[in-house]
């Protein structure tokens, strides 16, 4: 993902996250972050986050 189109996405998923509370929307976030080239973190942090999913 570019980072237009990352941008466009983060802040649609922030949006969607505020609308709804659904943490998938914040799993998905942290999916696309950069995370400094740390990319298993944030798979490991999107799946910590679905596994406190109400």
């Amino acid at each position: 993902m570019e980072k237009v189109d990352r941008e466009k996405f983060m802040r649609e998923t922030w949006k969607q996250y505020n609308a709804t509370k659904d943490i998938e929307f914040l799993a998905k976030a942290c999916e696309e972050a950069p995370f400094f080239g740390q990319k298993e973190m944030a798979f490991e942090i999107a799946r910590i986050l679905r596994s406190v999913k109400k």
